[in-house]
């Protein structure tokens, strides 16, 4: 979908659908590709998949409080954890 049909149905701006978008770009839940003067996404079935599973963990979805889970993304993104030193 184009990020502009992806927008349509919500009460936000265009810049805050794009960021939400970006997030979830760089978590690899989607794919942003530029065409001329379009951008279009695409979800990322596997990823979803993967997501999906991981948060089945948490019980019920709607008790999650999506703000909060978005800051944690974003400072986990910004701020990515070394892995592990393998002994």
């Amino acid at each position: 979908m184009a990020v502009t049909d992806v927008a349509e149905p919500f009460q936000m701006s265009l810049a805050a659908i794009s960021k939400h978008l970006m997030i979830l770009s760089r978590a690899g839940l989607i794919a942003q590709e530029k065409r001329g003067r379009v951008k279009w996404c695409k979800l990322e079935p596997d990823a979803m998949r993967d997501a999906t599973v991981w948060m089945q963990g948490f019980g019920q979805f709607e008790p999650v409080n999506l703000d909060a889970f978005e800051r944690f993304l974003e400072v986990e993104l910004e701020n990515p954890r070394p892995a592990p030193d393998p002994e």
